[in-house]
């Protein structure tokens, strides 16, 4: 391949699917040193990226603004400035690591000569194919997403790499650790150690109950009695459930408040552990070294979840498990199916012992 010295990334959503595809920048970063590395992100999504000392230049499209207001002059004024902008990158390479026809729109009119995706067999929108024009073939042995991701991202330089040498980064400042540190010990003076609780999640087949989060912590107060809680929640509906656990779980439980994405990974790695369903706040907080349990329902935590000897995964044991279905009529079973009680040895492990009560 000749000499690359703009490279685009194109990994517009979500929070999770953002921090999954993270490792792609520290191989790139590797692979090509000259490089320029640029990402075109949703808007929403900008800040994750923000300070990452891989990354040249943040492309930030408001591309959920776009959708609801389609059709309208300023919209199309928006898109085309965006795209004139996309092309004024000169780059030599644009690797599309979400398989959309959104992601394809906007990697197609980046202009690079090369553009990476998916095959069809991963590619979530098959019309994606459309936009790229390197595929590289599916391997059967990378079945968690970020190797899928890690297949595209490689595919220029050879396609080698491994997954355990490749993290991902999200930057804090001193002054974001700082606040956070000041947060948490406000709110709970000399609790050690911490725990954060995000029970949030946008499928309903990813929820637990709150009994369940609040059993959790109950069953590891048995062993860690100074034990800190701080319920981490980002829309009203959340902020619920989290009011709900905090009034089953007992003493030593705190509601956070509303934390922008910078300030949620600061209050993570000041925490340090960190429970939830498969969600993308459980996702940042592996990235910025929490040690994480998360339980699995309708999701493949073999494919989602963070990987690690910090991390464990419980996954529902039913046999349609995995099912990817945001409805199911077993949903109630299916919850029923995971124990407070594995879930809350299984954080005991990562605070060091080998289990709780």
């Amino acid at each position: 391949m000749p000499e690359v010295r703009r490279i685009l990334i194109v990994k517009l959503s979500a929070m999770g699917d953002v921090v999954h595809a993270l490792p792609a920048v520290t191989y790139l970063r590797k692979a090509a040193p000259k490089a320029e590395i640029h990402w075109a992100v949703d808007t929403r999504f900008a800040e994750l990226l923000e300070g990452n000392p891989g990354i040249s230049r943040v492309v930030s499209l408001p591309i959920r603004e776009w959708k609801g207001r389609l059709g309208t002059p300023a919209t199309w004024q928006e898109a085309i400035h965006a795209a004139g902008m996309l092309r004024d990158g000169k780059y030599d390479l644009a690797i599309d690591l979400q398989g959309n026809i959104k992601s394809g729109v906007v990697t197609w009119l980046s202009g690079a000569p090369l553009r990476y995706g998916f095959p069809r067999e991963i590619a979530r929108e098959r019309q994606n194919l459309w936009f790229t024009n390197r595929r590289p073939a599916a391997v059967e042995e990378d079945r968690h997403v970020t190797q899928k991701i890690l297949r595209v991202a490689s595919a220029p330089f050879g396609g080698d790499f491994r997954l355990e040498d490749l993290k991902g980064e999200i930057s804090n400042t001193p002054e974001e650790i700082a606040a956070a540190e000041r947060l948490l010990f406000d709110a709970l003076p000399g609790a050690a150690p911490r725990l954060a609780v995000h029970p949030g999640t946008t499928w309903n087949t990813k929820r637990m109950d709150p009994e369940f989060w609040a059993e959790t912590v109950r069953l590891l107060r048995g062993t860690f009695p100074s034990m800190g809680v701080f319920l981490s929640w980002g829309t009203d509906r959340e902020r619920e459930e989290c009011l709900a656990i905090r009034e089953l779980a007992g003493r030593h439980v705190k509601l956070l408040p509303r934390l922008g994405y910078k300030a949620l990974a600061a209050a993570y790695r000041a925490c340090g552990h960190v429970i939830g369903p498969d969600t993308g706040p459980l996702h940042l907080a592996a990235v910025v070294g929490a040690k994480t349990v998360s339980v699995y329902r309708a999701t493949d935590g073999n494919r989602n979840a963070p990987v690690g000897p910090d991390h464990r995964f419980l996954q529902a044991p039913l046999p349609c498990t995995a099912c990817l279905r945001r409805e199911c009529p077993r949903d109630a079973e299916c919850r029923a199916a995971l124990r407070a009680e594995d879930a809350a040895a299984a954080m005991a492990e990562r605070m060091g012992l080998s289990s709780p009560g």
